[in-house]
């Protein structure tokens, strides 16, 4: 059994959704896992107290949750040191658009690039379009964006794209590495 933290930083709720399940998954197969959102005020979870750490965020305006990138590059030293994953959650996945998909490539790469954190693993993850929790202004915005790449545009309802499946099997398979991966071992001592 590996100890694995997950953290995560969330705008309208899905990408709690999201790593709930990654967890729930992980934890059905007998890892322990500690689930942590960040927040700007408060230090955080320490990443030297785990075998391993997943960190989620979903991306609105170019970007990710500030207390995210926050938390990510305060430890990015000792994140890259250890098995580490990054979950990326946003509706561009879901665009058969080579133009989207460098879009994404590209917040993604500064994001890593700011943080100084280089993650073993990088995911895209499809996200939600949470229609009936949005404001009208965001929900204009959202439904127009829809409208654009092919998203439900009823906003009376929400829609959510996230293949479930293919979480699960991609938290499985980092936890799986983990327990393959040779033992760390220190420097001896004179």
């Amino acid at each position: 059994m590996s100890r694995i933290l997950f953290v995560f930083g969330t705008t309208d709720g899905h990408t709690a959704k999201v790593v709930a399940t990654a967890a729930e998954a992980l934890r059905a197969d007998g890892e322990g896992v500690a689930v942590v959102e960040v927040r700007s005020d408060g230090p955080g979870p320490r990443p030297e107290e785990y075998d391993a750490v997943l960190v989620a965020a979903s991306v609105h305006a170019g970007g990710y949750q500030r207390a995210v990138f926050r938390w990510v590059r305060e430890h990015a030293d000792a994140l890259n040191r250890m098995p580490t994953a990054f979950f990326t959650v946003c509706l561009a996945v879901l665009e058969d658009n080579p133009r989207s998909q460098k879009d994404l490539a590209g917040i993604v790469q500064r994001f890593v690039v700011k943080t100084g954190w280089r993650p073993n693993l990088r995911k895209y993850v499809a996200g939600a379009l949470l229609y009936t929790k949005y404001g009208w202004v965001k929900r204009f915005i959202m439904k127009r964006i829809a409208t654009k790449t092919g998203g439900g545009t009823d906003t009376s309802r929400d829609y959510i794209y996230t293949d479930w499946d293919n979480l699960r099997a991609a938290v499985r398979a980092f936890a799986a590495d983990l327990h393959a991966a040779p033992p760390k071992t220190s420097a001896a001592t004179p």
